[in-house]
């Protein structure tokens, strides 16, 4: 899920995360999460204007809830470069793989 934003802090990215993955958990077909199943999701916000600290938050870690993962991504339309977390987390890690395959597929570094 995509949004563009006047402006990048981290409230801005904490509640599009936390929306996200509602959505994502709320949506999904087959057995309730955590039965053997779970999401993932790359909650990306858009912005020209991207506050430095946000920038870490989205590349320090993956945030997880029960059964819930996501990868959150930064896009600084001004500076053209795109952050988020690239690493194996200790929770999670089985899918970590995939999950970054995807990120590098779709979500390409430029800076």
């Amino acid at each position: 899920m995509a949004a563009a934003v006047p402006e990048v802090a981290v409230p801005v990215i904490d509640t599009f995360t936390t929306q996200v993955l509602a959505y994502a958990k709320k949506n999904k077909g087959g057995l309730p999460v955590g039965m053997q199943t779970g999401v993932a999701s790359f909650p990306v916000l858009v912005s020209d204007r991207i506050d430095p600290a946000a920038m870490a938050w989205a590349e320090e870690k993956q945030r997880n809830r029960f059964a819930c993962f996501a990868r959150l991504v930064v896009v600084d339309s001004a500076q053209g470069y795109v952050g988020m977390y690239r690493g194996k987390p200790a929770l999670g890690r089985a899918y970590a793989s995939h999950l970054i395959e995807k990120g590098a597929r779709y979500f390409q570094p430029q800076g």
